[in-house]
This record gives structure tokens, C-alpha cells and sequence, in this order.
């Protein structure tokens, strides 16, 4: 759709352009052939398609992890002396600091991505059962973390649920927010790795984002080996913005992934595999064929194997007056030794041939 409108756009371009110098100056075009959107880069161009992009990705995330975690080690301890509000953007644990400003960046680009996803993935003629929908529900998940980054509505919920039902469990009602939003989001995750395992690079990254994941809720939880609290926050919330920057690399991996086998540049390794199975049980099937036809019994089924083998070595450019052994066609029955056979070239004669060839002979 995208590459039409840029066409007709094209066309409409030129069309404007194309005016002769006898017309007013009211109807030229105020743009340059630069201008036209062929000229610009369509949304799917903006995706890498080479390793190295992938790996220099990366490289950035692993290097504003260890920023941001060196910012809190070395700037929040000076609280002491200028004072709390002085250093609140560097807390790793405060809702307006410069993590929590990383997350909702990366988790915002992260939901675009899953969008892209999802409007080439819907047109996989394959996919019966309808697998990329939970592209658009990871879409929507992470735009609604990404919000939660930066304003914290999940604890306000969970201390009215303890509120009122007067049940809490974990640190600060913990297993509310699991059970309302880590639920859900597990189960969009574990959706989305099983549908983006057919690229290797997306099941490796998404699979590490997990894992970073599995050891921040482990390290806020308190299980594991006791920590100073201020290691386990820098754990906590490293591990935390190390697992939304392998989102985004998974994501962008399997997006590179679905442009590419959307436009035919990656095999289709399990059509392969059945195409060759298919070709060597063809394969069999005719040597079987074969071996039947040669160990067939009786001197008909030597007749046979004879016949079959003279039309198989005769020449495929063959004349229609020969058979297939290479010899001429028997004169037609009606020829009667005068030569007329081969003036009407060996052929059944028609009823009134006959008749002329009769009067022929009569008169002779």
C-alpha cells in the first residue's frame, strides 16, 4: 500500500512538472523532484537489516545500563551533602529518574515495533490460527509499562486491593501487582517468544530479557544471597532496564526477520525438507515401478519391456512417417502399385479420391 501511494504520488509529481513554458507560473509545482516521496524512506526502511546494526544496538544498551548504574554508585551518596532533591534524578529506585525516563523510552519504542509486527505478520497466508494478534497485545502492554515506568499506578492499585480485602503477601503487596499485571504479561511474552522462535537471534534475545527479568522480580523479592540495599537496588533496577533493552533488540530482531520473509529473502526451511521427502518417495516409487515392469513373467511382459525400451531410445524429433523404430509407414491399402500412394502421401484416401483413382484405372 505504502509503495503505491508512493508511485501515484510519483506520477502526480510529474505530472505538475510537466508544463511548458507558454503556461501562467500559477501552475507550476513549488517543489523539487526531491521532494517526492520516492525519494524518502518508507517505515520499514528504518529497521536493520545487517547483524552488525543488531550488535552495535547492543553495545548501547549494555553501555546506558552501566551509566546509569554507575550515575546512582557514585552521584546518589552526595545526597548527604546537597541534599535529596539534588540527586533524585540519578535513584535508581525514584519514579522520575533518568532509568525510569530510559524504560518508558525503550518499552514506547518497543511498542511501535510490535505494531510493525503485526501489519506484516497479518498478511502470513499461513497462519491459520491467527498467532499474530498477540503482536498488537504486546503492542498495548508495552505502551501501558512504558506509562508505568514514569507514574507508578501499580501501587495504588495494589494497597487499595490490601485495603480492602486485608490480605497482603511479598514485599509492598507484590503479589497483587504479579497477579493483575504479571500474569497477563507473562502470558503475552511467552506467546509472543513461541511465535518469534523461528528467527534464532529473536528467541536468544528474548529469551536473555526474560531471564534479566526473572532476576530483578528474584532480587526485590529478596531471594538469593542477602545484599546491602544499596547493591540490591542497582541489581534490582539494572537487571530491570538490562531486560527492556533485550526487548527491543528481540523485537527489532524478528522485526528484520518478518521483512525479510516477507519479501522472500529467507528459505522456507520446512517447505524444503517436505519438497525432499516428496522427491524421494517419487524417486522410490519409479525404481520400484521399474524393477516390477523388468521382473514381470511370460513373453508378453518381455514384448513389453522390448517396446518400452525401443520407444525410449527412439528420437524425440521423429518424422509422422515413420514409426517409432525408425522405419517408413506401409503403403495404404487402397494403393494398387501405380505410385498414387506417395502422391497423397501415404495417407487414408477419401471417398471421392477412391472413386477418381477407379476411373483412373478403367480408363487405363
Amino acid at each position: 500500500m505504502l509503495n503505491e501511494e508512493a508511485l501515484s504520488a510519483s506520477s502526480a509529481h510529474l505530472a505538475l512538472r510537466a508544463v511548458t513554458p507558454e503556461e501562467p507560473a500559477i501552475g507550476r509545482p513549488r517543489y523539487s523532484e526531491a521532494a517526492g516521496l520516492e525519494h524518502h524512506p518508507l517505515v520499514t526502511d528504518f529497521l536493520p537489516r545487517r547483524y552488525r546494526t543488531i550488535g552495535a544496538l547492543v553495545i548501547v544498551a549494555v553501555a546506558a545500563t552501566a551509566a546509569v548504574e554507575a550515575l546512582h554508585r557514585f552521584v546518589v551518596p552526595l545526597a548527604g551533602i546537597y541534599g535529596f532533591e539534588s540527586t533524585a534524578a540519578f535513584d535508581l529506585s525514584g519514579a522520575g529518574s533518568v532509568a525510569a525516563w530510559l524504560s518508558a523510552v525503550v518499552l514506547g519504542l518497543v511498542s511501535v515495533t510490535c505494531v510493525l509486527i503485526y501489519s506484516l505478520r497479518r498478511h502470513r497466508i499461513d497462519d491459520f490460527q491467527g498467532r499474530y494478534r498477540v503482536w498488537m497485545a504486546a503492542a498495548g502492554a508495552c505502551a501501558l509499562l512504558s506509562v508505568e515506568s514514569v507514574a507508578p499506578v501499580h501501587r495504588l492499585l495494589t494497597a487499595v486491593a490490601a485495603y480492602y480485602t486485608g490480605w497482603t503477601a511479598l514485599r509492598s503487596h507484590a503479589a497483587w501487582w504479579l497477579l493483575l499485571v504479571g500474569l497477563p504479561v507473562g502470558w503475552i511474552a511467552l506467546r509472543a517468544w513461541l511465535d518469534a522462535r523461528e528467527s534464532s537471534l529473536a528467541a536468544v534475545t528474548l529469551g536473555a530479557a526474560l531471564a534479566s527479568f526473572g532476576v530483578a522480580l528474584a532480587s526485590y523479592l529478596g531471594i538469593g544471597p542477602a545484599v546491602a540495599p544499596q547493591s540490591e537496588v542497582m541489581i534490582t533496577a539494572g537487571a530491570a532496564l538490562l531486560g527492556h533493552w533485550m526487548l527491543l533488540v528481540g523485537v527489532v530482531s524478528y522485526s528484520r526477520f518478518v521483512v525479510l520473509d516477507a519479501q522472500g529473502l529467507i528459505p522456507g526451511r520446512r517447505c524444503e525438507r517436505t519438497a525432499s521427502k516428496q522427491v524421494k518417495l517419487a524417486k522410490t516409487r519409479d525404481e520400484n515401478d521399474v524393477a516390477s515392469r523388468s521382473t514381470s513373467a511370460g513373453p508378453s511382459g518381455q514384448r513389453r519391456s522390448s517396446r518400452e525400451g525401443v520407444a525410449a531410445s527412439a528420437p524425440i524429433g521423429s518424422p509422422t512417417t515413420e514409426w517409432v523404430d525408425g522405419s517408413e509407414l506401409e503403403a495404404d491399402r487402397y494403393d494398387d502399385g501405380d505410385g498414387n500412394a506417395a502422391r497423397y502421401g501415404n495417407r487414408k484416401l477419401s471417398k471421392a479420391e477412391r472413386k477418381r483413382l477407379r476411373k483412373q484405372k478403367r480408363a487405363a
